[in-house]
């Protein structure tokens, strides 16, 4: 068996002093050769990366105008589809209509533009069935059956009652919705008589 070599502490070949050069942060961190993480520890705002005559933006967030040109690309891209009176939600927005009436008193109370108005048909979310196996996965043993079958059946019975739920909230769909013309036209008639 070797010896193991003694290197004692006060020894030059325990330490000894060396240049390093790399990358520093504004708050003093090295980076090594990571010039973007010191820069974007470092600073504050930057320009966009997309396009450099869009306004500065927070390095630790992202450019303003470039998200709304994003979002208003995914609208246009969107499949338009004849609303029937589904829930309807405006695109990124947290207002919701559930009736003709509540759509109709927004869009008269707020004197919003028809051309300019974005919305998206609703979809359901609906609740999900719940697998018994699933609930009680770290009690059950390795085979993993329940072997209860008056409490598969009481399983049975709650998802039956979950298939026939209503939906428990609506959330913004992937069409956006085209208002009928008899719609549109008794708004206009209704700003006109306001």
């Amino acid at each position: 068996m070797p010896e193991e070599k003694v290197v004692m502490y006060e020894s030059a070949e325990a330490a000894s002093i060396q240049t390093v050069t790399g990358w520093v942060g504004a708050d003093g961190r090295f980076w090594g050769n990571d010039e973007h993480m010191a820069r974007y520890c470092g600073a504050t705002h930057r320009r966009c990366e997309k396009n450099p005559d869009h306004p500065i933006h927070e390095v630790r967030s992202w450019c303003k105008q470039c998200q709304e040109e994003s979002r208003q690309e995914k609208f246009a891209a969107m499949p338009v589809k004849e609303w029937t009176g589904e829930p309807l939600v405006i695109f990124d927005g947290g207002e919701y209509f559930f009736d003709e009436d509540s759509l109709r008193d927004y869009l008269i109370d707020n004197d919003i533009d028809l051309a300019d108005l974005q919305l998206c048909i609703c979809e359901p979310n609906m609740p999900r069935q719940i697998d018994p196996s699933d609930v009680f996965c770290d009690d059950l043993p390795e085979d993993g059956e329940i072997r209860d079958q008056q409490l598969v059946a009481a399983f049975d019975l709650l998802n039956e009652m979950i298939r026939q739920s209503e939906p428990l909230s609506w959330s913004e769909g992937k069409f956006a919705a085209s208002l009928p013309q008899s719609f549109i036209n008794e708004i206009v008639a209704a700003r006109v008589a306001a």
